[in-house]
């Protein structure tokens, strides 16, 4: 069965590690998703190189990206028998909208020690519900189910806390997989929301995401969290976990809080 993430992260070679894609309305939360965007420059890395796993993803987003053609060159860096790294500019217009680095590695290439030092704290499933924002058709797609206290912030309540914490999936029920991480490591809302409350856009400037493990099954656990707010600039840490109870990523982005919309009434 093809599902519609492959479709829409899929690449076609054009010329030597020269890609071109169609970037799909569908994954949109005011304009394409940068988890999206980032699965498909993995894509390209991953149709350039005999690696399958992505290892690490780090992404500059400079310009706004928009629905449509976008072209995609792979530079590798280095490439040996544990890993490869690229380098991947997406193209509009022919300018350079983002800039992603890229690493790639083998199933099992690196083994030895592991300390885990927390174990995630999560909800229990049975009392999320699903985030109520299908205004957004990046949430036709992705499924996101917190608490319904976490919720509060939509209708104005806001409080201190500035954290998220529940499960996401595809909602035509995808199995995960590599790319699908990179995806899901930036599908939680902004926590620093419930704090501000609804704002018109938090777009990224940098976001990095370390994949440890791939899952199986459909579902992943996620924690999200923001602890420093400056100058209208906010971080997010992103935990992703498998229902195992496995460290799945580790994620980091860089963000600008826009006006609130209420604010701007």
């Amino acid at each position: 069965m093809e599902y519609k993430f492959d479709r829409d992260v899929h690449v076609e070679r054009e010329r030597n590690n020269c890609f071109v894609t169609d970037i799909s309305s569908d994954w949109n939360i005011v304009a394409p998703h940068g988890g999206y965007l980032m699965a498909i420059a993995a894509n390209a890395l991953l149709e350039s190189t005999g690696f399958k796993f992505p290892l690490s993803m780090t992404a500059y987003y400079h310009r706004p990206t928009l629905p449509g053609k976008a072209v995609l060159l792979v530079d590798k860096v280095i490439e040996n028998k544990r890993l490869v790294t690229a380098k991947i500019a997406l193209l509009q217009n022919n300018i350079e909208v983002i800039s992603f680095i890229g690493t790639f590695t083998g199933e099992n290439a690196f083994k030895g020690l592991t300390i885990i030092q927390k174990q995630p704290v999560l909800p229990d499933p049975n009392t999320c519900i699903e985030y109520p924002r299908p205004q957004y058709p990046f949430f036709n797609q992705i499924k996101l189910c917190v608490p319904s206290a976490q919720f509060s912030w939509v209708d104005g309540d806001r409080g201190r806390e500035t954290c998220f914490s529940g499960y996401f999936s595809f909602q035509d029920k995808r199995p995960l997989d590599g790319l699908a991480v990179l995806l899901l490591a930036d599908a939680s809302p902004p926590p620093v929301l419930r704090h501000t409350g609804p704002v018109q856009w938090v777009p990224t400037i940098e976001m990095s995401v370390q994949v440890r493990s791939i899952p199986s099954g459909t579902r992943l656990g996620f924690l999200s969290n923001t602890n420093f707010v400056t100058n209208g600039l906010t971080e997010t840490d992103v935990e992703l976990w498998s229902e195992k109870g496995e460290i799945v990523a580790i994620g980091r982005q860089l963000a600008v809080i826009r006006k609130s919309i209420r604010s701007s009434e």
